[in-house]
C-alpha cells in the first residue's frame, strides 16, 4: 500500500496537457488523424504560442473549414479508474476495483470556434439534372499524372476567400440609437460620456517626431502627459523622486534610449511611459532612431549630437550561435497579443531586467542578443571612438552628421570583438557579415553608402572622410 501511495505522489509531477476533443472517441487512431496526426499534434505542443490546433471530421477533403483549439491554463488531475462490470438479471451492476492518480494537467486545447462551414465539391450528374456526384477525386491529384491530365477539361472548384469573418460567436445587442449625445448619457445615466466617444477622440496623444530637417523640435511636453504624471502622483507619490532621477540623466546627457535608461535607474516600463513623455520626444526614425531626445535641443544643429546617434548591429550565424545569443522572440517566448499563455507557467513572464550588453559594448563582452541598436558613446572600442571623430559639414537626413560608410565600419569592429569573444567560449561557431535594417533598402542607400570587407578597412574610412570633407 505505501508503494502505491509513493507512485501515484511521483505522478502527481508529471504535467500533462489535455486535447477535449469535440466528439466520442471509439477509435483513437481516426481521432489522431482528425487533428492531423501525432506529429502535428507535437509540433504544435511545442510552440504553443504561435501555432493552433486544428480539426477536421473530414481530413481528407481540403475544402474542409477547419475548428481550431486555443492553448488555455487548466487546473486537473488524470485519474485512471479501474470498473469492474457485473451482470445481475437484467441489469449491468459496475464496481470501482482500483483508482490511480496518473498525473496534473496543466494546459488544456478547447475547440471553441465554429464548425459548421463544411464545402463537398459535387457536379450534377446531368448537365440541368437533380442528381450530384462527388468531384473530389477528379480535382485532386492522384499521383504522378501524365501531360494529357494538363490538356483535358477539369471542373473548377475555388474556395472562398473567407469562410467567416470571425472564428467565434460573439454577441450583438441590436439598437437604433447610433449616435450618442454625451449631454444625454450624464442626464440619464450619470456616466461620464468619454467613454462613448469615438477612438480618434479618445486615443492618447503619441510623443513620436517623424524625422526631416525642415520642421522644429517640440520644445514642451503635451499636456495629456503633464495631467497623467500628476494624477499618477496622487497615488505614487514616490514617481516625483523618479522623475528628478531622470530629469538629472538628460541634464548630463541630452539623448538617451529606454533600455539605458532602465539599465541605470532600474525603473520599470509603466513608470518610463509616464515620465519619458514630459521630458522629451521619441525619435520615430533618422540618425538618433529610437532615442530620447530632451525638449530644448536640437541634434541637427549640434555636430557634437554625432556621437548619440543609433548604430544597428544585427549577428549573423550559420550554425551553432542561437545556443548562446538568443533572437527577443525566443527570450520573451510569449507574444504580446497571447494573454492567457503568459500566465500558464513562471518562465514565461516577460522580464524587465535590461543587461549591461544590450546598451553598451566593449572588447571581451558576449552578446545576448542577435539584434542591438547602440549608441556610438557606449560603444568602449577605441577604432569605433577615433572613427567617430570625424564630422561631416552637414546634418544628413539618414547619416546624421558621421560621413558616408562610418557606420559599416563600425560594425565590423563590433563584429570582430563580438566572434573573439563568442569564439573564445566555443570555437564550433560559424558566421556571417553583420548587418542592419539599411540593407533592405541598399538600391537607395547606394550614393551614401560604401562596400566594405568582414576585417574593418581604414583606407576606406580615410576616403569615405575625404569625400565628405569636399562635399
Amino acid at each position: 500500500m505505501m508503494n502505491e501511495n509513493s507512485s501515484e505522489l511521483n505522478n502527481m509531477h508529471r504535467e500533462l496537457t489535455c486535447v477535449l476533443f469535440p466528439g466520442v472517441v471509439k477509435n483513437d487512431d481516426k481521432a489522431l488523424q482528425c487533428m492531423g496526426g501525432i506529429k502535428t499534434i507535437s509540433q504544435v505542443h511545442s510552440q504553443s504560442n504561435k501555432k493552433r490546433l486544428g480539426l477536421s471530421f473530414q481530413y481528407d477533403n481540403p475544402y474542409v473549414k477547419k475548428m481550431h483549439a486555443d492553448v488555455q491554463p487548466a487546473f486537473g488531475v488524470l485519474f485512471k479508474i479501474k470498473v469492474k462490470k457485473k451482470k445481475v438479471g437484467n441489469e449491468i451492476k459496475r464496481e470501482v476495483i482500483s483508482t490511480t492518480a496518473m498525473g496534473s494537467v496543466k494546459k488544456i486545447y478547447k475547440f471553441e470556434s465554429m464548425s459548421d462551414f463544411q464545402y463537398l465539391p459535387v457536379m450534377p450528374t446531368v448537365p440541368g439534372g437533380n442528381q450530384f456526384k462527388c468531384v473530389l477525386e477528379d480535382i485532386l491529384p492522384s499521383g504522378l499524372e501524365d501531360v494529357n491530365a494538363l490538356l483535358n477539361p477539369c471542373p473548377s472548384y475555388i474556395l472562398p476567400a473567407n469562410f467567416t469573418r470571425i472564428d467565434k460567436s460573439t454577441n450583438y445587442y441590436y439598437t437604433d440609437k447610433k449616435v450618442y449625445c454625451q449631454k444625454e448619457i450624464k442626464r440619464e445615466s450619470g456616466v461620464d460620456g468619454d467613454t462613448h466617444r469615438m477612438r480618434m477622440d479618445r486615443s492618447i496623444p503619441v510623443a513620436r517626431y517623424t524625422f526631416n530637417l525642415t520642421n522644429d523640435l517640440p520644445t514642451e511636453p503635451h499636456d495629456f502627459y503633464i495631467q497623467a504624471k500628476k494624477t499618477r502622483e496622487s497615488i505614487y507619490p514616490q514617481l516625483q523622486n523618479e522623475y528628478e532621477n531622470v530629469s538629472k540623466m538628460f541634464d548630463v546627457r541630452p539623448i538617451w534610449s529606454i533600455n539605458n535608461i532602465k539599465f541605470h535607474t532600474k525603473l520599470k516600463t509603466s513608470t518610463l511611459k509616464i515620465i519619458l513623455p514630459c521630458l522629451a520626444v521619441y525619435m520615430k526614425e533618422g540618425p538618433w532612431k529610437m532615442m530620447w531626445v530632451k525638449f530644448g535641443y536640437d541634434p541637427r544643429k549640434d555636430p557634437e549630437a554625432r556621437i548619440y546617434q543609433t548604430l544597428d548591429f544585427r549577428l549573423r550565424h550559420s550554425t551553432g550561435v542561437h545556443t548562446m545569443v538568443v533572437s527577443k522572440d525566443d527570450s520573451i517566448h510569449v507574444k504580446k497579443t497571447d494573454r492567457r499563455v503568459k500566465k500558464l507557467v513562471a518562465e514565461d513572464q516577460v522580464s524587465e531586467e535590461v543587461k549591461e550588453s544590450t546598451v553598451c559594448f566593449r572588447p571581451g563582452m558576449i552578446l545576448t542578443q542577435r539584434q542591438i541598436f547602440y549608441q556610438y558613446c557606449d560603444i568602449a572600442v577605441p577604432e569605433v571612438q577615433a572613427a567617430v571623430t570625424a564630422c561631416s559639414s552637414f546634418c544628413h537626413h539618414k547619416l546624421g552628421w558621421l560621413p558616408p560608410g562610418l557606420d559599416d565600419v563600425c560594425r565590423n569592429h563590433v563584429l570582430r570583438y563580438a566572434k573573439e569573444a563568442l569564439l573564445a567560449k566555443n570555437s564550433d561557431l560559424k558566421f556571417e557579415k553583420a548587418s542592419s535594417d539599411s540593407e533592405a533598402s541598399s538600391d537607395e542607400a547606394d550614393e551614401t553608402r560604401m562596400d566594405v570587407d568582414d576585417e574593418p578597412s581604414t583606407s576606406a574610412l580615410e576616403n569615405s572622410m575625404a569625400d565628405a570633407s569636399l562635399s
